[in-house]
């Protein structure tokens, strides 16, 4: 992926990844997290200091000897988007080159057709850009959260609520409205990515994710980087609810709520639902019990450090159904190993468009591999 920082060899990435993750960090620690020597160290950090990357903080105060001069990444050097959308509206968030969220924006759509996407991004992301004043030329790419999965040739397998993104080069479809680099993925690894960058997975460098939206999707984080398999669908949970029989998906909130006579059209019409809801409140017990055993197993096979719980529903629904699933039940009476927490999101439905934002991000200048 060209970028205005030219094409960075492993070590370079590894470096700003080093970084990245852990915030200011003095050359020792640079030195102790990626196994390089230290003069080495201080080599590739002069020069991605050369290059705008890196920048060096003010040195550290209450320490014996020279004080360490801390570098950070410099956030100001680029900037990313990423997209996450709906059948009836999209939303867009814009981050820099650290990651830090700088801005987001949310506009409804009439179909969720790649050129209605797409131009709907370019709209967003251009009164973005001009009300922050900044460079254009700094935009590393856009993300976008994709509710597809890969069928074995590798193209696009879209959900079924969405037949219009079933095309052949989708991705060119929308580079060639928003003029930049466009990177794909499935929505349950972009959440990931999200909780990993700024959410509650930040605290873990591996982790499960279990997506509840227009399916039930997932994520794996695997040392601190997303983990596709062989064929991009790794942690995928879906194939374990066969359609035409209830499933603990958000689609399947939404109707099931329309079936009981409430008026809802798409995820964002669950706010406004009261938490005292019957309906819901049903759903989530039986949500649950679906749940709980799959992801026991899974995560015992796997070995996180933890499980989160992410998609398209909103924080309170996310927290109800988190409490209700009792994976203690189902793994404690079979051995004594530990059990890790199940947490939920602390992002929301935020974490598919910050994830999303972070692609370009880690396939230009960090390890993607």
């Amino acid at each position: 992926m060209a970028t205005p920082f030219g094409n960075l060899s492993l070590s370079y990435r590894q470096v700003l990844d080093a970084v990245w993750r852990s915030g200011p960090s003095s050359r020792a620690e640079i030195a102790a997290r990626t196994g390089f020597t230290r003069p080495a160290i201080s080599q590739i950090v002069q020069e991605l200091t050369n290059m705008g990357l890196l920048t060096e903080q003010a040195a550290r105060k209450g320490q014996r000897g020279q004080p360490a001069r801390p570098v950070t990444v410099k956030g100001a050097a680029g900037f990313s988007a990423g997209v996450n959308f709906s059948h009836s509206y999209l939303e867009v968030a814009l981050v820099d080159l650290s990651g830090a969220l700088i801005a987001t924006k949310r506009a409804d759509i009439d179909r969720p057709d790649p050129d209605t996407i797409a131009q709907t991004v370019k709209q967003l992301l251009d009164k973005m850009i001009k009300a922050r004043s900044l460079d254009r030329r700094k935009v590393l790419g856009v993300g976008i959260s994709m509710p597809a999965d890969f069928s074995a040739e590798g193209t696009w397998l879209p959900h079924v609520y969405f037949p219009e993104l079933r095309m052949p080069d989708v991705a060119r479809q929308f580079e060639n409205i928003l003029d930049t680099t466009v990177i794909l993925e499935n929505d349950g690894r972009v959440c990931a990515l999200g909780e990993r960058v700024m959410g509650a997975g930040k605290a873990y460098r591996t982790f499960m994710l279990v997506h509840i939206g227009h399916g039930v999707g997932g994520g794996l984080i695997i040392d601190g980087k997303p983990y596709r398999g062989a064929l991009g669908n790794a942690g995928i949970m879906g194939q374990y609810y066969p359609y035409g029989s209830p499933r603990p998906s958000g689609q399947d909130l939404l109707e099931t709520l329309r079936a009981a006579g409430i008026d809802v059209d798409d995820f964002d019409d669950l706010e406004r639902l009261p938490d005292t809801s019957e309906v819901v409140g049903q759903w989530i017990l039986r949500a649950a019990g679906q749940l709980c055993g799959d992801i026991a197993r899974v995560s015992r096979f796997f070995g996180p450090e933890a499980v989160i719980l992410a998609g398209r529903l909103p924080p309170s629904i996310t927290d109800r159904l988190a409490r209700a699933i009792d994976m203690d039940s189902i793994l404690r009476p079979m051995d004594d190993l530990p059990i890790p927490p199940l947490l939920a999101s602390s992002l929301g439905s935020s974490a598919g468009m910050i994830g999303a934002a972070s692609l370009p991000i880690f396939q230009s200048l960090l390890p993607n591999h």
